[in-house]
């Protein structure tokens, strides 16, 4: 039983740290949007908490630059709990849409994590991303910067 339960926990560890959130979570899915404030990775944050999520689109490393010379529409922030990898789409226990509309000129937004969280399996693999997409370029992108993990305890 020891054994059993050894490899189970083995697994669940190895598919949790299989998860790359720069990796494209949809179909022309780009990690183009550069995050330079904001939660950092294994931090702990309380249901009700503000946190200054500041971005631009400076260069990450991880963008083709083609992507650059288009410019990006309203960004939106949504939160997902134990997002996984599967094929070539990003499934998630819970999504929370936390706000929308941000000009990509604005370049900051505060966020608040909603008081009423879901229950989910596990509260520390929470994931903040920061989206847009491009409109006018072929075959509209979007662009995403994720944070995470983190923990969401209640106040």
């Amino acid at each position: 039983m020891k054994f059993t339960t050894a490899i189970v926990a083995s697994l669940a560890g190895t598919s949790t740290a299989l998860f790359s959130k720069d990796q494209p979570w949809g179909k022309r899915d780009y990690a183009c949007v550069n995050v330079y404030q904001g939660i950092p990775d294994n931090s702990t944050l309380s249901a009700g908490q503000t946190v200054r999520v500041r971005f631009n689109r400076q260069p990450t490393g991880r963008c083709p630059d083609p992507l650059n010379e288009y410019p990006g529409g309203n960004y939106s922030v949504w939160l997902y709990n134990n997002p996984v990898r599967n094929l070539d789409t990003i499934s998630f226990d819970q999504s929370i849409k936390i706000t929308d509309g941000i000009t990509e000129e604005t370049g900051l937004v505060d966020v608040t994590i909603p008081k009423d969280i879901p229950e989910v399996k596990d509260g520390s693999l929470w994931y903040l991303r920061v989206g847009t997409s491009l409109s006018t370029a072929p075959q509209m992108p979007s662009l995403f910067n994720a944070a995470g993990p983190f923990t969401v305890i209640s106040a």
